[in-house]
């Protein structure tokens, strides 16, 4: 079920309707948003419940028996049968064919011919998502600072509650679970869950499929139809584009999460202001990168015993958020790119903090950021390595003539562009007037829009891209 269509409207209506209703009865609420959580997952494939169900089953077990022993060997082994189903499903249907069809191709540069089918393993929507989620879980309980919960249907609802569930944000349990067990009923911000609910859409049905259809796309899927500037042009496109797909859904996700009565974290800032690679990690799907800061980063050895190590640490860090992205060499590349790149800055700049105070200087490393987060994103975009190169290569082609772009594509990129470079906060009281207005003329007015963007967008509406991880 995607956010931007008719069918996601009829149903988010029926569970506001619902929440409002049972706002009173705990239990009774928790189960109706868990049924329908399910009912929102399992529109897609309802067998894939299943994996939802053992990870909600062994995390929950496996947390409270973490919790009650004081056995270290004990404690670790509980540890690692949390992350070893966790791990084992998600490698399983995410990257056995990857592995199978590497061992073949290494097999095959040594001379011996091995012949292996793929097993078409289809991958489960959002399970990148929920394991991290429920790895979490039992990773602060191993290491003392979260408390499990006695309640099963509230952790089951922490790793299947559907805003979030199938692209993000990463939500923490300690976050979550101290919510869902207040009863502190304070006045939701409408306007603030409406704005970000219409900007998400904006971003997504406008910016990001928009750019995709009329643009990107083309050009990815022939570099050498298109002139230098066009193939560059698509590049910062392309650009725009995950970020109005992947923050737009992070929007919509928080908006809705806000309806409901649960405050989450932003997940992206202007990531392309950032002045460093650094700080652009700072901007960008934040829940992922604290998680791989927190969870994998300092699990590995953090920055705690010396700078080769450190060093060594960061770039297996990104390597590996490259592959969590995809099963293929193009993410694995991705995520070195931003891995060196990353110790390059320690080694060279080792207090970005310390930025230049003239503009100039600042413009520079803006732009130098932005360059390397473009070319990590060829990588990212292509199909497999040779295309990324092919790319590359026809940035080196014709740059006399004027690009081939519709006056909308211009003035989205455009558009883009001042959303990244627009200061903070500017377009806020807008949002104050809508926040004024009747909730039920604010669901009118998402609906209305939905309509629209359905009616007038280009053909259906596009997956969202981080579905696909």
């Amino acid at each position: 079920m995607l956010f931007p269509t008719i069918t996601f409207a009829v149903f988010l209506a029926l569970v506001l309707a619902v929440h409002t209703a049972l706002l009173t009865r705990p239990t009774a609420w928790k189960a109706t948003m868990l049924v329908a959580s399910y009912v929102f997952y399992g529109w897609w494939d309802w067998r894939f419940l299943s994996l939802i169900w053992v990870s909600t089953l062994v995390d929950f077990v496996a947390g409270r028996a973490l919790y009650r022993s004081s056995d270290q060997a004990r404690r670790r082994l509980l540890l690692w049968c949390s992350l070893g189903t966790n791990l084992g499903m998600l490698g399983f249907f995410k990257y056995a064919d990857f592995f199978v069809d590497s061992f073949v191709d290494v097999l095959a540069d040594v001379g011996i011919t091995v012949s292996a089918t793929p097993l078409g393993i289809i991958l489960p929507v959002g399970i990148s998502f929920y394991t991290f989620q429920t790895m979490s879980y039992s990773i602060d309980i191993y290491r003392g600072v979260l408390k499990p919960t006695d309640r099963l249907l509230d952790f089951a609802l922490f790793v299947g509650f559907f805003p979030q569930l199938v692209a993000g944000p990463i939500v923490r349990a300690r976050d979550f679970l101290s919510q869902l067990a207040t009863d502190d009923r304070s006045p939701i911000d409408t306007g603030r869950a409406t704005r970000l609910i219409l900007g998400g859409l904006f971003k997504k049905m406008v910016l990001a499929d928009v750019l995709a259809a009329e643009l990107v796309d083309g050009v990815f899927a022939n570099p050498g139809g298109a002139t230098g500037l066009e193939t560059l042009l698509a590049i910062y496109g392309y650009a725009l584009q995950i970020y109005g797909d992947f923050s737009g859904y992070s929007d919509i996700a928080i908006g809705i999460a806000l309806l409901l009565g649960f405050r989450f974290p932003t997940n992206f800032n202007q990531p392309y202001r950032a002045l460093s690679l650094r700080d652009f990690w700072r901007r960008w799907h934040i829940s992922l990168s604290s998680w791989l800061r927190d969870y994998l980063y300092i699990g590995l050895g953090g920055s705690r015993r010396g700078r080769a190590r450190t060093m060594r640490n960061l770039l297996a860090t990104m390597v590996l958020g490259g592959l969590w992205h995809g099963a293929g060499w193009t993410f694995v590349l991705w995520g070195a790119l931003h891995g060196v790149g990353l110790v390059v800055e320690r080694l060279v700049w080792p207090k970005p903090e310390t930025r230049a105070a003239d503009r100039l200087g600042r413009t520079i490393r803006g732009l130098v950021t932005f360059h390397i987060v473009c070319a990590g994103w060829v990588f990212f975009r292509s199909v497999d390595l040779e295309r990324a190169f092919e790319v590359f290569g026809a940035l080196g082609g014709s740059w006399a003539s004027a690009p081939r772009l519709s006056v909308g594509v211009a003035l989205l990129l455009l558009v883009g562009a001042a959303t990244q470079l627009a200061a903070p906060g500017r377009t806020d009281h807008w949002w104050e007037r809508a926040s004024e207005l009747p909730v039920v003329v604010q669901a009118l007015g998402i609906t209305a829009v939905v309509l629209t963007f359905d009616v007038l967008g280009p053909a259906g509406v596009a997956p969202f891209i981080y579905f696909a991880f």
